[in-house]
């Protein structure tokens, strides 16, 4: 259980990880006497408490989601006979190199090392990536069935991870022993 801070009267404070607004999956973490804490650190370093949990906690998600997986799963499992042709009119094209090679071929956009994790606003933070294909690639909602073969991870499941690790309460406990100069 997390480090639970004397209190007359318990809060908790939801900490978004990833970006709901545009569709991605989330991560909360209670913090149990928010009060209690804010009368011992001054709200602003409570805030600022709560924003180095949240980074913390996205960085966990962010490590988890940008490991590459093992090699390509064969044979190729397509969504639908269109994607298949697709693929296969883009690859006489010469628009798609293959055998594709990760972060070698031309069209990479080096997706686990684009994996980040930064703050946003005073309280919250988001791991993310800027790669086009990620979300056919990583989030749950999208995956492609021959990505989903291969082992990529998805968003929902790091998030699940991180949450069942027990690393989300061992963040807490480091960003407030030292917010409280223990």
């Amino acid at each position: 259980m997390g480090r639970q801070i004397p209190r007359r009267a318990a809060r908790a404070r939801s900490l978004p990880v990833l970006d709901d607004a545009k569709g991605d999956v989330m991560a909360d973490v209670e913090i149990i006497g928010l009060e209690g804490l804010q009368k011992r650190l001054g709200a602003a370093n409570v805030l600022r408490a709560i924003s180095d949990i949240s980074l913390g906690v996205a960085e966990a998600v962010r490590e988890r989601i940008a490991k590459y997986p093992g090699p390509v799963s064969y044979p190729i499992r397509w969504a639908s006979e269109k994607q298949r042709r697709w693929f296969f009119a883009q690859m006489r094209a010469g628009a798609i190199e293959v055998p594709y090679r990760r972060q070698q071929s031309p069209s990479s956009e080096r997706l686990g090392p684009s994996w980040a994790s930064e703050r946003r606003g005073a309280t919250d933070a988001v791991a993310g990536t800027r790669a086009s294909y990620a979300p056919y690639v990583q989030a749950a909602e999208k995956q492609q069935p021959f990505h989903r073969a291969t082992g990529w991870r998805t968003d929902e499941r790091a998030v699940e991870e991180v949450m069942a690790s027990g690393v989300i309460d061992k963040i807490k406990d480091r960003v407030l022993d030292k917010a409280l100069g223990e």
